[in-house]
């Protein structure tokens, strides 16, 4: 999965900058692409399944997506994995 920097502005618009993000990109046929990834946040951000995430690249692309799951980890109470869905192409 190739990782990518970005800014993710949440459906609160309180954005989170300059997160690592791993996505991954499958082509589907001509124009269409499905997209999912994960990154990890902190945990204080309070991020929920089922969040609506807009996504902002470094290389410049955008794209929306949903948070499919939140992964708390206890012996790291501090970070959060979150899991996301793409709900559309990238642009």
């Amino acid at each position: 999965m190739p990782s990518y920097m970005a800014t993710i502005e949440r459906s609160n618009r309180k954005p989170i900058d300059r997160v690592e993000v791993d996505i991954t990109i499958t082509d589907l046929s001509a124009g269409r692409q499905a997209w999912h990834g994960e990154f990890v946040s902190k945990s204080v951000d309070g991020i929920l399944p089922d969040e609506r995430i807009s996504l902002t690249f470094d290389t410049g692309q955008k794209g929306s997506a949903r948070v499919k799951e939140t992964h708390f980890d206890s012996r790291n109470p501090t970070a959060t994995r979150i899991t996301f869905d793409g709900t559309g192409p990238l642009a």
